[in-house]
């Protein structure tokens, strides 16, 4: 039987080589005959424009790069952050694979390894967008939390070379695809920080019409994983077609059932919502309805200041009596029989 071969493409960038080796080495593991191999592209991208996006591994023009070298023929398949994801996907793709979710929780990266609380006042802590900032601003008033744009290379540049920052928030799966986790000084629960949509989820893209690649891929899919991120996906898209959005979400699937939590700007008024699993699209979606029709949560966006563009009224009007919704979460968000619902599996 002829070995599958299994084609990546992937920048040059230390983040993107290392989440794409991962997935081959997952791969490899399950697959052993599989021929997996990387070609290293490099984007016509000027810097300048590339640095003033936010984004964590891939910008937006990378992802719509690799994705034409993927129609071209130079390449089979891509691994992207699912938190870099912009839906609709680029034309012809789809998402191939979601192997197993990683840490979905934010990282503190500190050279000193200090925690947080141990931080001087006024010292200056880099993040990757407002969502950590506006939530990290209400636990650590005394701290000043500068966005940093340009990805995680660059980040990692800014605080580890020219040490223009204290310190860096940035996903814990992240730093650990970079070998980095000596200087991760500790991980914010999602009781205290709640990360973004798709965070510690890679996904493998590939042409929608390759049966044999969606087949192969199989045997690392996780259908769990793949409806955390459906429903997460489904949530962001449903408030406003902006990436940099003061919005968490954290989804978890157990059985056949799945509950998802998100919360606005401070992060203070949590709303969790629990469907089905085989609903996940709708789960999200439907989260995304009760936080705008909730005064504090909708408050939340408008006292960041975003620009004008939230669904209106009416969008959000019907809602699926399936689906279990709770209103004021905070500590609480995954109160039950597993109160932090990722200990066990990370």
């Amino acid at each position: 039987m002829k070995s599958p071969v299994l084609h990546f493409a992937s920048l040059s960038a230390s983040l993107p080589r290392s989440q794409t080796q991962a997935v081959m080495d997952r791969i490899q593991d399950v697959l052993p005959r599989a021929v997996c191999r990387t070609d290293v592209f490099h984007v016509p991208v000027v810097d300048c424009d590339k640095h003033d996006l936010i984004y964590t591994a891939n910008c937006p023009h990378e992802i719509d790069f690799l994705a034409g070298t993927i129609r071209d023929g130079q390449a089979r398949l891509m691994v992207v952050e699912a938190s870099d994801l912009n839906l609709p996907l680029p034309d012809g793709l789809d998402i191939l694979c979601v192997p197993d979710r990683q840490t979905p929780f934010d990282a503190f990266l500190n050279r000193q390894g200090l925690i947080m609380d141990e931080m001087d006042p006024g010292s200056r802590i880099g993040v990757l967008g407002v969502r950590s900032k506006a939530q990290l601003s209400a636990l650590w008033p005394d701290m000043v939390f500068r966005i940093l744009p340009g990805g995680v290379d660059m980040a990692m540049e800014i605080h580890l070379r020219r040490s223009e920052v204290d310190g860096l928030v940035l996903p814990a799966a992240v730093a650990e695809h970079l070998g980095i986790q000596s200087i991760v000084a500790e991980i914010f629960s999602p009781e205290f920080v709640l990360p973004g949509p798709g965070q510690g989820i890679l996904v493998v893209l590939g042409l929608a019409s390759d049966a044999e690649a969606r087949r192969v891929l199989s045997a690392v899919h996780s259908v769990a994983s793949e409806a955390e991120l459906t429903a997460e996906l489904a949530f962001r898209a449903s408030m406003i077609q902006d990436r940099d959005l003061p919005v968490g979400a954290l989804a978890r699937v157990t059985g056949d059932q799945m509950v998802i939590v998100g919360a606005t700007g401070r992060g203070e008024n949590r709303i969790s919502v629990t469907g089905r699993r085989d609903e996940a699209a709708e789960v999200g979606a439907g989260l995304a309805s009760q936080i705008l029709c909730h005064g504090a949560s909708f408050a939340d966006l408008l006292e960041a200041e975003f620009p004008d563009g939230l669904p209106p009224s009416d969008d959000t009007a019907d809602f699926d009596d399936d689906f279990e919704v709770d209103f004021g979460k905070t500590d609480d968000a995954f109160t039950g029989e597993d109160p932090d619902p990722y200990d066990d599996a990370y």
